[in-house]
């Protein structure tokens, strides 16, 4: 049996473009295509995952309010309805425990569950497990469980890196952080850390007048964990003590540690249970469970920090009586939140305004008793509610004016549900993943590649190194006095390394592209720049043209960032700006790298977030065109393609001064 790799020419159809490769086996010198169950990939259904309390909870603290009586069978499947929201029954996935929270990685082919327990082996612990989702049905198949490090685990994230599962474990306190293998099992801990604080009185400050809403605080309870969007930082609640904690992450050993400061205090009693960054990455909102309030915080991604700007009530006005909040989410178009409360049962609907603050539209009763979490589908069209005492799930249409609920009338019947989740089987995702890792202490800015070589470059030095060994075999420096002050990016064409370079933040601005003989590291030439405002940062060679990315930076800045196309005279020929989509990922600074890939797209990357952002050039218009945005194990910086190992895509890890080896497999669905 021989294995073939075989890259597809890209399709231009509205619903996919494929963007690398696939692997097949081939028998007989014949290629032999699976049956497919469900027919063509694009018939593949949407796929809908269903945690569920699947036992009562056993050895709990007598202040436990929330006692579910196990009516779940482990994890529900449901096949979607694209056009009604409805939810088909495709089976149960038992484990004896409770799997009450559920993510899916950004590749849609693996599924982890926290198992809320009391005991795991001998140990009087939870655990976590890892599913390999089938591309064809959905159907699950257990890979591994771990240890989850603390009593009942209650909440799992992925790292925006994808190499690490994040847990909460809400009856010890405890949080962990999980190593997700190459296979997407997981492996033993890489860190366990407890907040430090006080636990917080039972009445709490902001709870509704005549509330006897009390939940939570006879100890630490650990009640969500997630990284920003950069990854830098870990953010978790923790209910008793009314704290938000932060912490430093460090991605290559996996360990966490305070930052400063290492919490933020909420009002005493309401009890902080989930939150959600906006899109910018520069608002995050908090649901107390206690409190019934939503708290808008100002975020600085650079820090870390935290500031208390909004508190809204998550109930109407007038409310009076006993509420639990749940969930809180904000809508992909980032102009909703959409709050859960229980006891009320119903979900407060909340426009945000231009400075991120909200105003309630909407209030919208959820069919059913006790909305512990919500979610959207992918098209972001639906909203299901998972109704924990009345179980079941309910579909809600969304308006995307006005934010506002509209129940379809689709009730799917589960015990006891307590979180829902989706992967698109049609979508095939496409997936970036990491292969190796090069040391290159030049890695500081970007990357550029050849047939047999590497180039690590940061601002002022370039290093070659061997593609296949990782040994570095020639250095270039620049001169003392040099103009070379600020690399950014290179590409390899015909033995020659283009690198952009200015001398950004210097005033005035000067721009060049600074051209090397690629194998004996020489400088041979630079091309200079008029542009004396915007600072380049990229350059590549496409279609017989020579593309180049002009930075702006800051708020009242950034929108001036362009493409500026020019032909082989170096005459302009055509100029776009980025779509408003992709400018809140790139502030607080600005677009960093970019490349067109192997079937011509165009990927570009900001300074922080680990992502890549595929963008289309109009036909008509200058505003480029967000087609999606692919997780990625890097957070920005200058990127490259290997055109001699297609499908494979280079980029760095500024802070550990390594190039990044990635694999992208799959296919991309437009963003709607």
């Amino acid at each position: 049996m021989n294995r073939q790799i075989l890259f597809l020419r890209p399709s231009r159809r509205p619903m996919f473009r494929i963007v690398v490769l696939l692997i097949a086996f081939v028998c007989s010198g014949t290629l032999r295509a699976e049956d497919e169950p469900n027919g063509s990939p694009a018939n593949r259904p949407l796929m809908a995952y269903v945690g569920t309390f699947s036992s009562p909870l056993g050895d709990v603290p007598p202040t436990q309010v929330d006692l579910p009586a196990g009516n779940g069978r482990g994890i529900h499947l449901f096949e979607v309805d694209r056009n009604s929201g409805a939810l088909k029954a495709a089976g149960t996935f038992s484990l004896g425990v409770s799997p009450d929270c559920l993510v899916v990685n950004a590749a849609g082919n693996r599924l982890y569950s926290s198992n809320e327990t009391d005991r795991f082996g001998d140990a009087e612990q939870g655990s976590v497990s890892s599913f390999a989702i089938d591309p064809r049905d959905g159907q699950l198949t257990l890979l591994n469980t771990v240890a989850s490090e603390g009593d009942g685990p209650t909440y799992v994230s992925i790292h925006p890196s994808g190499r690490y599962l994040f847990v909460a474990n809400y009856f010890s306190g405890s949080i962990a952080v999980l190593p997700i293998l190459s296979d997407g099992r997981l492996g033993n801990a890489t860190d366990v850390q407890h907040g430090e604080g006080n636990v917080g009185p039972t009445k709490a400050t902001n709870a509704p007048p005549g509330s006897f809403a009390i939940s939570g605080h006879d100890g630490s309870h650990a009640h969500m964990i997630e990284s920003d969007a950069t990854g830098r930082y870990v953010l978790h609640v923790d209910l008793g003590m009314d704290r938000i904690f932060v912490w430093k992450f460090d991605a290559t050993t996996g360990k966490l540690s305070a930052n400063t400061p290492a919490s933020v205090s909420l009002p005493p009693g309401d009890g902080p249970r989930h939150f959600d960054f906006h899109a910018n990455g520069r608002w995050m909102y908090s649901i107390q469970e206690e409190g019934s309030t939503i708290v808008l915080f100002d975020y600085d991604s650079d820090a870390g920090r935290l500031t208390q700007r909004q508190t809204i009530s998550s109930l109407p006005p007038g409310f009076q009586g006993s509420n639990f909040c749940s969930e809180i989410l904000v809508s992909d178009d980032g102009r909703f939140v959409y709050a859960g409360n229980r006891l009320h049962d119903s979900i407060g609907i909340f426009a945000i305004e231009s400075d991120g603050t909200l105003r309630q539209v909407g209030n919208e009763w959820t069919r059913g008793d006790y909305p512990r979490s919500f979610h959207f589908d992918p098209s972001g069209r639906f909203l299901y509610v998972c109704n924990q005492r009345a179980d079941n799930v309910t579909a809600f249409r969304i308006d995307r004016d006005s934010g506002l609920l509209e129940f379809t009338g689709n009730y799917a019947s589960v015990g006891n549900p307590s979180c829902i989740t989706f992967v698109d089987l049609a979508e095939n995702h496409q997936s970036v993943h990491e292969i190796r890792r090069v040391a290159a202490p030049e890695a500081h800015q970007a990357v550029a590649v050849d047939e047999s070589s590497i180039y690590a470059i940061s601002n002022r030095a370039i290093a070659r190194y061997d593609k296949q060994s990782g040994k570095r075999v020639a250095r270039w420096d620049a001169p003392d006095g040099s103009e070379i002050k600020h690399l950014n990016s290179g590409i390899v064409k015909d033995g020659r390394l283009y690198c952009a370079n200015s001398n950004w933040p210097t005033k005035p601005l000067k721009n060049s592209i600074e051209i090397f003989d690629a194998e004996r590291m020489e400088h041979l030439q630079s091309k200079l720049f008029a542009e004396t405002e915007g600072a380049i940062n990229w350059v590549d060679r496409h279609e017989g043209a020579w593309w180049v990315a002009f930075a702006f930076y800051g708020e009242a800045e950034v929108r001036r960032t362009k493409l500026v196309r020019y032909d082989k005279l170096w005459r302009e020929t055509g100029e776009w700006t980025f779509p408003e989509s992709v400018i809140q990922r790139f502030l607080p600074m600005s677009n960093s790298g970019g490349c067109f890939g192997p079937n011509g797209d165009l990927y570009v990357t900001g300074h922080d977030h680990a992502e890549l952002y595929l963008l289309d050039i109009p036909t008509n218009g200058n505003e480029l065109k967000h087609v999606a945005t692919v997780p990625a194990p890097i957070a920005g910086q200058g990127i490259a393609w290997d055109f001699d190992d297609l499908g494979v895509l280079l980029g760095i890890n500024r802070a550990s001064h390594e190039v990044v080896f990635m694999r992208a497999t799959g296919a991309i669905e437009p963003l709607r």
